[in-house]
């Protein structure tokens, strides 16, 4: 058994706010100075392009908590959580209030991609899921993000499954364009023989 692992609270390791706090409905404007970040942006493969996003302006005083290169962001809405990585995000970006904004405050014990990693793995997941409070739409408690345990491997160990669940994003990926691509194909060779064609 390795015993090299620790255990530790996310809110432990790292700060937690929720996104900022947006007075109803973000409204696009082209020539925005602000974009935003919010739950469609975030899915099962990390984050879309962040170059992409909503601009938008900011109305109220208060002072805007930009993101950072490294934080992470959680959906607070929703029955299945999803984290992903920001990578050199746009000056002046925001998240949503339905996101959290995780930043690793302890870089000696956790790698903010491990974080990420980990948060969107079935055991961390479940747990959230478990934690969500709401009958209609579930909503995650800050609290219940503070409190939930991350396993902490050495850094190096850390760095490693990241780089393996990278190639693997990537390798699934190619796989998907290639299955596109082949049923495209197939699409094509279909229809050339129903409308009697030479295929």
């Amino acid at each position: 058994m390795n015993t090299s692992h620790t255990i530790a609270r996310l809110g432990d390791i790292a700060s937690i706010r929720q996104g900022h706090p947006f007075r109803g409905a973000i409204r696009a404007a082209v020539d925005g100075s602000v974009r935003v970040i919010q739950l469609k942006n975030v899915g099962v493969n990390g984050m879309d392009d962040v170059h992409a996003l909503m601009r938008t302006h900011l109305s109220n005083r208060k002072a805007p908590d930009w993101v950072k290169d490294g934080d992470v962001v959680l959906t607070a809405r929703g029955g299945h959580p999803m984290a992903a990585l920001l990578t050199d995000p746009p000056e002046r970006t925001v998240c949503s209030p339905h996101l959290y904004v995780i930043r690793v405050a302890d870089a000696v014990r956790a790698l903010p991609a491990f974080i990420a990693w980990q948060l969107n793995q079935s055991s961390a997941r479940e747990h959230l899921h478990r934690q969500s409070a709401g009958s209609r739409q579930q909503s995650l408690r800050k609290a219940s993000v503070e409190d939930l345990p991350m396993r902490l491997p050495p850094l190096h160990q850390q760095q490693r499954i990241v780089t393996i669940a990278r190639a693997a994003l990537l390798e699934r990926s190619h796989c998907e364009q290639l299955i596109a691509a082949r049923n495209e194909e197939v699409s094509c060779y279909a229809a050339r023989l129903l409308d009697g064609a030479t295929v």
